[in-house]
């Protein structure tokens, strides 16, 4: 996956912003990685890339708001991604690049409108609701790192705190992301270049993280998620028309 010194800058720049947001709110790092990667590089490429860097930051992260996480919820949404994260790998194998790339663009169009618009669900669903939603997490995530729009509707329609909400979605990503990797080992896409891809770009990730937490007790969380949220549907928009464009052309 060889990258100029330009493409690597703006592959750096788009980290570490991802690790900001990542820090302050406890998602959105892989929405913004895939979507901003892959006008850089092949989905397969880059899901298993983001993987690395999920795993490093969840663990980094995990024991200082282990305390937190909705434990009894993430039992339930565990086994549902174990279901799904399989075919989703097998996806992002086997499906070519601009039409995979033009699947997860939609993907996070739809769901990250639903979380700018306010869509909460009336209840949060119970056990063998909540494994619907870790299947369908997983097959995301399988399919693309970006598993994380549909657990997060899920904890935001609960009763949970905006701490509880953060620590279990970290807690949940680095399960999630340590299956996704096995699976993405079982299917080659594991390979040296990606792994020193991740090593080389893991200082901003951590940077940005760094930064992010620090600004977690300060900011106003509520408009800092809407312009996240906002700048994702234009870099969903931005990422899609292209890969639209080669699919037809």
């Amino acid at each position: 996956m060889p990258l100029t010194p330009l493409e690597l800058s703006c592959a750096a720049l788009a980290v570490f912003c991802a690790g900001l947001v990542r820090g302050a709110t406890g998602f959105g790092f892989s929405m913004i990685c895939i979507v901003l990667l892959t006008l850089l590089l092949p989905p397969a490429h880059i899901a298993p890339v983001i993987v690395l860097w999920e795993i490093a930051a969840s663990a980094g992260h995990l024991p200082f708001v282990y305390k937190e996480a909705d434990w009894k919820a993430l039992r339930h949404l565990a086994l549902g991604v174990a279901l799904g994260t399989p075919p989703g790998a097998y996806c992002l194998a086997s499906v070519p690049a601009a039409p995979m790339t033009a699947v997860i663009n939609t993907v996070v169009l739809v769901l990250t409108g639903m979380l700018f618009f306010g869509f909460k669900l009336r209840q949060r669903p119970g056990r063998w609701g909540a494994c619907g939603v870790g299947a369908l997490t997983g097959l995301i995530n399988g399919a693309s790192a970006n598993g994380g729009p549909p657990v997060i509707l899920f904890f935001l329609s609960g009763p949970s705190s905006a701490a509880v909400s953060r620590a279990s979605l970290i807690a949940f990503f680095l399960f999630t992301d340590v299956l996704a990797a096995l699976v993405y080992w079982g299917y080659g896409l594991m390979t040296g270049q990606v792994f020193l891809l991740a090593a080389v770009m893991l200082p901003c990730v951590g940077l940005g993280i760094w930064l992010g937490s620090r600004w977690f007790r300060r900011v106003d969380e509520v408009r800092f998620r809407r312009v996240v949220l906002a700048l994702l549907l234009l870099i969903s928009l931005a990422g899609l028309l292209p890969s639209l464009i080669s699919i037809t052309g």
